[in-house]
């Protein structure tokens, strides 16, 4: 199926990158916020954009920079264009939020991006450095940037939202944390394309990750976002230990505001540099394991602060020369738990991308040819549709169930061949 939708995606091309945030009515420390990466952004061609959710909210009182655009789409809009449901968990309503808002925006509406992110409004930046370091390392190598990368091999639908899937994506699934998120231009298209056969955005937690998978596109799970949390309590000491992560939720924005100041005024403070000395001594044995853990700590914490004033090849050499230590270390023997940390380190330097996930099913059934066959038949016949008519409807309908049984179909092969593996 990956087929039918991988020649719309070669040779994109598109100018600037942008930050758009999710917004239901924009605080006054999120616009000065954005202004502030809109300022620092213009060096390096990211575009500064706010959604705003309430469309009764007045966007032309707000006193903004140009620099920073806010945007409003009706509801209307979003359901001719299928953008409605993204983080709907259930129920028929066309639940449609600022994430549908910004979908149709940059998917279909303003294409002039190469690369986009979301965030949330809640999701906490400590400095326009922060913001920077991430994207120039990860955006002109990766298709979709995310929190995290559960797979979900056999689409088995008993737990999480997983149900919600069924009959949109056939086998493997993939799931994540949304609420700080990257795309490619090609990533956008292949998403727009998807919504236009399904009439509707699928939950967004599973659509970016599996869809990525399915076509077999780079993710990324930077450890800049692994504090990302669905509810979780952060402290000025989290943040100035990795003041280039993202942090959500952080709703107090009155509180983001004085941490990024006080960031500020302790960087000014801090030696930037850093070098692999302490660690070679400890992959030669020369510390008592009692002094390990708080050296461990204290190292990791040094590393966190410098990084950002790294270039982006400067951080892939750091990952280099951690991945050699690592492995020195391993033939001297030295305990797993500095190997562990000095590969740590290497992830926290430049994240590999994401593993490709191995084809589920090596030999097809006819069963399993035919399905495949009509499915495809099918959702080209949606696209030759321009309207939702009752036509396209019923369409949907039929493409939805031969998904959910060319799933079953899927899932028996892969037993079937596991069967057969432990046979032989």
């Amino acid at each position: 199926m990956a087929s039918l939708l991988l020649s719309h995606f070669m040779n994109v091309e598109a100018r600037n990158s942008a930050l758009c945030y999710l917004s239901y009515r924009p605080a006054a420390e999120l616009l000065e916020f954005a202004q502030q990466l809109a300022e620092d952004a213009i060096q390096y061609g990211v575009e500064i954009f706010i959604m705003v959710d309430d469309n009764n909210f007045n966007v032309s009182a707000i006193n903004a920079s140009s620099n920073v655009r806010l945007l409003q789409i009706s509801r209307e809009k979003c359901l001719r264009h299928n953008y409605h449901k993204a983080i709907n968990t259930g129920g028929t309503w066309q639940y449609i939020t600022s994430w549908d808002k910004a979908l149709l925006y940059f998917c279909a509406l303003n294409q002039n991006y190469s690369f986009v992110w979301f965030l949330e409004e809640d999701v906490f930046i400590p400095s326009v450095q922060a913001f920077r370091s991430l994207h120039e390392l990860y955006s002109n190598t990766t298709d979709l940037i995310v929190p995290r990368h559960e797979l979900n091999l056999i689409g088995s639908d008993g737990l999480w939202l997983w149900i919600m899937a069924s009959g949109k994506f056939l086998p493997p699934w993939a799931c994540s944390m949304a609420n700080a998120v990257g795309f490619s231009r090609r990533m956008l298209i292949a998403m727009d394309q998807f919504v236009q056969w399904l009439g509707e955005v699928p939950f967004h937690e599973f659509f970016f990750n599996t869809l990525a998978v399915q076509l077999n596109f780079t993710i990324v799970t930077p450890t800049e976002l692994n504090t990302i949390e669905y509810a979780k309590v952060f402290f000025y000491k989290d943040i100035r230990e990795q003041p280039n992560n993202m942090w959500h939720p952080i709703k107090d924005f009155p509180k983001g505001k004085k941490w990024r100041t006080s960031l500020v005024n302790e960087t000014s403070q801090h030696n930037n540099t850093f070098d692999l000395t302490n660690l070679e001594m400890l992959c030669h044995g020369n510390q008592t394991m009692t002094s390990i853990k708080q050296h461990l700590k204290d190292l990791f914490v040094r590393f966190e602060i410098s990084k950002s004033n790294f270039s982006s090849n400067v951080r892939r050499l750091w990952r280099q020369r951690f991945s050699d230590l690592a492995e020195e270390c391993q033939k001297r023997n030295v305990s797993k738990e500095i190997i562990s940390f000095v590969i740590k380190l290497a992830d926290h330097a430049y994240k590999l991308p994401e593993p490709p996930v191995p084809e589920l099913v090596r030999i097809k059934s006819a069963n399993h040819i035919r399905l495949e066959r009509e499915i495809n038949e099918m959702k080209q016949a949606i696209y030759q549709f321009s309207s939702n008519s009752s036509a396209v409807t019923e369409l949907r309908k039929q493409a939805t169930d031969l998904i959910k049984k060319l799933t079953v179909e899927i899932r028996q092969e892969i037993v079937e061949e596991e069967k057969l593996r432990k046979f032989n």
